[in-house]
């Protein structure tokens, strides 16, 4: 194949994200670097639009946040 084979086909952006629960109990996807920058300030910038508070590291299980979870994202581990 040449080197313009493809030209014309759209590349697809992923964000790295995390998972953080907010104190109400929903998931909402963090990209790495909102979730660097709110440790400092206790407020994490979703997705989805969101500025939250963490929830303690025991959060029960929780639901996930309709508006982030269609995103498409590359989810770190």
């Amino acid at each position: 194949m040449g080197k313009h084979s493809r030209q014309g086909v759209p590349q697809r952006h992923t964000i790295e994200t995390t998972e953080l629960v907010d104190t109400s109990g929903t998931a909402h996807r963090v990209s790495i670097d909102a979730a660097a920058e709110g440790v400092r300030g206790g407020r994490y910038a979703t997705l989805c639009g969101g500025d939250v508070v963490a929830a303690a590291l025991a959060a029960r299980e929780a639901r996930f946040c309709r508006l982030c979870a269609p995103l498409p994202t590359q989810r770190s581990r």
